[in-house]
């Protein structure tokens, strides 16, 4: 049940604004789970898996009728590697400390009223270049933190340059399959020098399942939203979490 549960904030947290990596480690504290480096891996495949179902028929034009938009993607990926490999030590000692994920869910909260504040959303597929690539992929890059959105982030990147509300979704989501994918190898490899997956089979499925059909169902949810309303309600979410996941914190050191 535990894992299940996982599987679904993973799944609805990767593509909601809010931050999966650090509901994740508030719940695993919740919860009582001791991290998994097999259970991220799958779980994060898994919504790798539904950005690719979703957006299938965009991903096919990447290598059809749109490459321009496939090498701008090319440019992203690459930015946020660079961040992911210089800064890696320092991200992963943040996983450790629930008051880090609070502070980043605050500043979260405040990257997504800056950029509404700031955002035209007068670009169109046409005028994005190289340098809303650059931008927004070490925005991703930055998101590693936990508590720091990667779509809230890179959505608010997009929205900062003036690029149009859908165009800057659909960016952030493609982007984030070879980010996750990405890290999802360099997990596999930690799981292959370990020899274990330090999970049972069931676990892992039962993640992965809820992962899937959660991250489906938000990435469409979160599309319609997009392009109706503002991303102020995910902030007012982020400060509200932030502040409790701080105070809880605080309290219980004390």
């Amino acid at each position: 049940m535990k894992y299940l549960l996982l599987g679904v904030i993973q799944g609805l947290t990767e593509f909601l604004p809010v931050s999966s990596s650090g509901h994740l480690v508030i719940f695993q504290s919740l919860l009582q789970v001791p991290q998994s480096i097999a259970f991220d891996v799958v779980v994060h495949l898994a919504t790798a898996l539904a950005v690719v179902v979703y957006f299938r028929q965009d991903i096919i034009a990447l290598f059809t009728t749109e490459l321009r938009l496939l090498w701008l993607i090319a440019v992203g990926t690459f930015f946020t590697a660079l961040i992911g490999l210089l800064g890696k030590d320092f991200f992963e000692s943040l996983f450790s400390s629930v008051i880090a994920v609070g502070f980043f869910l605050l500043l979260t909260g405040v990257v997504i009223l800056l950029a509404e504040w700031r955002g035209r959303g007068q670009r169109g597929l046409p005028d994005i270049n190289i340098w809303d690539a650059v931008l927004i992929g070490l925005a991703q890059g930055c998101a590693i933190a936990p508590g720091l959105s990667r779509s809230g982030t890179t959505i608010s990147a997009s929205l900062a340059r003036n690029l149009d509300r859908g165009l800057a979704a659909r960016f952030s989501f493609l982007l984030a399959v070879p980010a996750i994918l990405g890290a999802g190898v360099l997990q596999a490899k930690t799981i292959f020098k370990a020899g274990t997956v330090d999970l049972g089979a069931a676990p892992l499925l039962v993640g992965f399942i809820a992962a899937f059909i959660s991250g489906w169902l938000a990435i469409k949810v979160f599309m319609n939203v997009i392009q109706r309303t503002s991303l102020r309600v995910f902030a007012y979410y982020c400060f509200l979490l932030g502040l409790l996941v701080i105070g809880l914190s605080l309290l219980h050191s004390g």
